[in-house]
């Protein structure tokens, strides 16, 4: 999956209002309510900064979640603790680890919800 596939469903089911709000990242993207809170962040972080091998570049989405449910998602092939988040009410999807928007979904309306 895609940085492009997260924003795009994003924006056509939620209604979502997407910008790059830090200077010294620009392809980090928010993906915000129309109020302007975000409930999604799509960054591009070398994979020996998430604890992986490489240099290689990886997307990742940081999305809001329950605590409990954050614990039991840490430990799950596909997250990691919330990259530049509190660590507790968020968590990072590596989007190459996932096939499709839809195996995300739930999560995504969880975040969405959570940040009303």
């Amino acid at each position: 999956m895609t940085r492009a596939d997260i924003i795009s469903y994003c924006v056509n089911e939620y209604n979502a209002v997407v910008d790059h709000p830090f200077k010294h990242y620009p392809h980090y993207a928010a993906i915000r309510h129309p109020n302007g809170k975000w409930f999604a962040l799509v960054l591009d972080v070398p994979a020996d900064r998430l604890g992986r091998n490489g240099h290689e570049v990886l997307d990742v989405v940081d999305l809001k979640v329950d605590p409990e449910l954050n614990a039991i998602l840490q430990e799950q092939p596909g997250f990691l603790l919330g990259y530049h988040m509190n660590k507790t009410h968020w968590i990072s999807a590596v989007l190459p680890d996932w096939n499709t928007v839809d195996q995300l979904a739930d999560l995504i309306e969880g975040s969405f919800n959570a940040t009303k």
